[in-house]
C-alpha cells in the first residue's frame, strides 16, 4: 500500500497542467527548545567574548546551508553584534518571512534590550497573532513586564515558558529574580540553581546566587559564586569590582588586586586605581602598589583620592609619603577634614607636634580626639597677662613642663630656644618666629611657640617681643 501511495503522487505530480506552478509542502515547524539552547549558547558565548567569533561563524553557515530556513536565518542573526544593524537584520527577515514569527521575536529580544518596552509589546503581539504557540515570544514578554515591575505578569508567562520547556534556563532565572524581588530567597535559589543545571555558564544565575549569599551573610558562597560569574563574564567590570571588594574584605589581598588589574583594564578610574594601590599594599606587592599610585598620580585625582592614596600611606607608616599626599589632597580643598586630620597623624608619627598642632586644629570635629591629647601631652593653655613680663614667667612654667616629662626619655637634653612674636594692636600674636634653637626637641619648641602664639598680649600694644627659655640639665 505504501509502495502504491507514493507511485500515485508521483504519477499526479507528472501530469499536473504546465505553467501552473505547484505548491511547495509546509516547512516542518521549527524546534524551538533547540532554537532556545543555541540563543543562549551565542548569549554565553558573547559574554565570554573570546567564543563569539566561532558563534557566529557556526551560526552562519547554517543559514548559508539552508538560506529558506528561518530559524537558522534568525539564530545567524542573533549571533551578530548589538546594535542596530542587527534589529534591521530581524526586520528584514520578517519581511522576508511574514508567515514566520522570527522576525518579530527578534526584534522583541532587541527592544528588551533597549527597554524600549512598548515596542517590544508589539513586536511579541505581532508574533503571537502569526504564531499563537510561539512561546519564544512570550519569554520576551516576560522579560518586558519584569522590567515594568510587572512581577505576576512575568512569573505567568515564564511559567507558560516552562510549560513547553521545561528546563528553559532564562525562565527559571526569571523566576528567580521574581523570587528574591519578593523575598523568598529559597525559591530564587532553587530556580537559579535549576537554571545552572541547564545552562552552566549562565551569568545571571551566579550573580543572582552571589547576591542570595551576601543578604544571608554568607560572604564565602557569595564570593565563590562571584568568582564563577566572573568567568562566565570576564569584561563585566561590575562583576569584577565586587569580587576585588569582597575578596579583599574577606582577607584575600592578593585575590583583590587580580580583581582590581582586571577590572582596570576594562575601564582605569582613580577610584580602582587607589583600591589597588591599597589591596597591593595588604598583599605586600609594592611593585603594584606603586604602579597603582604612580597612575592615580598621572590622572591628577580629586583631593578624595589624593586622601585615599595619603591614608595608603598611613597604614603602610610611610609618614612623610602621607604627607605629601595628604598636602595635595589640601592644595585642592583646603577645608578638607578629613584630610587635615589625616596630615596631623602623620606629622605627629614622624614627631612633627608643632605642625600637628595646626593641621589638628583646622581638622576641626575630625581632629578633636587627637588635637585634645597632644595638647595636654604639650601643655598648651591659653594664657592671658597685663604685661609681657608676666606673661614670659606664664608661659616659662608651661615650657618647663613640657621639658621635665620630656627629660624622662631623653635625658642629656639642655640649650638654648629664643622666639620673636609680633603682636597686633588687639593683643593678638600675628607670627611667632623660632629664632634659636639647639634643644632640638620637636614637644619643647612646640609647647613655647603654641602657648606664645596663642597668648593674650596688653592691648595697644603692638611690636615684636623676643623670647628666651634656657634649659641645662
Amino acid at each position: 500500500m505504501k509502495k502504491a501511495s507514493t507511485l500515485s503522487l508521483a504519477i499526479l505530480a507528472s501530469c499536473a497542467t504546465p505553467g501552473v506552478p505547484v505548491r511547495e509542502a509546509p516547512r516542518p515547524r521549527a524546534d524551538l527548545v533547540a532554537v532556545s539552547r543555541a540563543m543562549t549558547a551565542i548569549d554565553a558565548a558573547e559574554r565570554k567574548g573570546a567564543e563569539i567569533a566561532g558563534e557566529r561563524q557556526k551560526r552562519s553557515a547554517a543559514a548559508e546551508a539552508d538560506p529558506k530556513d528561518p530559524a537558522a536565518r534568525f539564530l545567524a542573526v542573533y549571533a551578530q553584534p548589538r546594535g542596530e544593524d542587527r534589529w534591521g537584520e530581524f526586520r528584514a527577515l520578517w519581511k522576508e518571512y511574514p508567515d514566520s514569527a522570527f522576525g518579530q521575536i527578534g526584534m522583541a529580544s532587541v527592544y528588551v534590550e533597549w527597554k524600549t518596552l512598548d515596542q517590544a509589546d508589539r513586536a511579541v503581539a505581532a508574533a503571537l497573532e502569526q504564531e499563537p504557540d510561539e512561546w519564544l515570544a512570550v519569554r520576551f514578554r516576560a522579560e518586558a513586564s519584569e522590567k515594568r515591575g510587572r512581577l505576576e505578569f512575568a512569573a505567568a508567562d515564564y511559567r507558560t515558558v516552562l510549560s513547553a520547556d521545561p528546563a528553559n534556563p532564562e525562565a527559571h532565572l526569571g523566576l528567580a529574580r521574581i523570587a528574591r524581588a519578593k523575598g523568598d530567597a529559597a525559591a530564587a535559589t532553587r530556580e537559579a540553581e535549576a537554571a545552572l543545571r541547564e545552562a552552566p555558564d549562565l551569568f545571571g544565575a551566579h550573580a543572582l546566587l552571589a547576591g542570595v549569599a551576601s543578604d544571608a551573610g554568607d560572604r564565602g558562597s557569595a564570593a565563590a559564586h562571584w568568582a564563577m560569574a566572573v568567568e562566565t563574564s570576564p569584561r563585566d567590570r561590575e562583576a569584577r569590582v565586587v569580587l576585588a571588594k569582597m575578596l579583599r574584605e574577606g582577607g584575600d589581598p592578593a585575590g583583590a588586586v587580580v580583581h582590581w588589574r582586571a577590572a582596570l583594564q576594562i575601564k582605569e578610574d582613580a577610584e580602582g586605581l587607589a583600591a589597588l594601590a591599597e589591596a597591593a599594599h595588604a598583599a605586600r606587592d609594592s611593585k603594584t602598589e606603586l604602579e597603582a599610585i604612580e597612575k592615580l598620580s598621572a590622572v591628577d585625582p580629586s583631593a578624595a583620592e589624593w586622601r585615599r592614596v595619603a591614608e595608603i600611606r598611613l597604614a603602610a607608616q610611610d609618614w612623610d609619603g602621607a604627607e605629601k599626599a595628604f598636602r595635595r589632597a589640601l592644595s585642592r580643598d583646603p577645608k578638607d577634614a578629613a584630610a587635615n586630620a589625616g596630615l596631623g597623624k602623620a606629622q605627629l608619627h614622624r614627631g612633627a607636634s608643632q605642625e600637628a598642632v595646626e593641621a589638628l586644629r583646622a581638622a576641626g570635629d575630625a581632629g578633636k580626639g587627637e588635637l585634645a591629647a597632644l595638647e595636654r601631652r604639650l601643655n598648651l593653655e591659653r594664657v592671658s597677662r597685663p604685661d609681657v613680663g608676666s606673661l614670659q614667667r606664664a608661659v616659662q612654667a608651661l615650657v618647663d613642663r613640657t621639658y621635665r616629662t620630656r627629660l624622662s626619655s631623653a635625658p642629656s637634653l639642655s640649650g638654648l630656644l629664643r622666639l620673636r612674636v609680633t603682636v597686633g594692636p588687639s593683643g593678638a600674636a600675628s607670627l611667632v618666629e623660632v629664632l634659636e634653637d639647639s634643644v632640638h626637641d620637636a614637644d619643647v619648641r612646640a609647647c613655647a611657640y603654641w602657648n606664645l602664639r596663642d597668648a593674650g598680649y596688653p592691648q595697644k600694644k603692638p611690636g615684636r617681643y623676643s623670647f628666651t627659655f634656657a634649659f641645662r640639665r
